[in-house]
């Protein structure tokens, strides 16, 4: 997606998705997202997504990114969260480790 409407892009969905309170406007959100993510290419830069994510405090949007790609969600929570890894690699470090250490005893 173009920088110059990433911005309008997250405002647009989170008044959407949190702003009105209806069931029409829950279609037209998942709709909505669904069009900027399959055809306007949204989660191409997850870092640029997560910062304008950041500026504008739509950290609720993230779920909803979850149900069209759930790897560019997941990169998304980690440059927000400040992490260099997902929560599936750090379990997977955790089990490798736990393996090593019962070879060490």
């Amino acid at each position: 997606m173009k920088p110059e409407i990433l911005s309008t892009a997250i405002d647009t969905l989170t008044g959407l998705f949190f702003r009105n309170n209806n069931e029409g406007t829950d279609f037209l959100a998942k709709r909505t997202l669904e069009h900027y993510i399959n055809d306007l290419d949204l989660l191409s830069d997850v870092s640029a997504v997560a910062v304008e994510i950041e500026r504008q405090g739509a950290w609720a949007l993230v779920p909803k990114f979850k149900l069209f790609n759930m790897r560019a969600a997941d990169k998304i929570e980690v440059a927000l969260c400040g992490l260099k890894y997902t929560d599936a690699e750090i379990i997977a470090s955790d089990i490798i480790f736990e393996e090593w250490k019962k070879k060490q005893l």
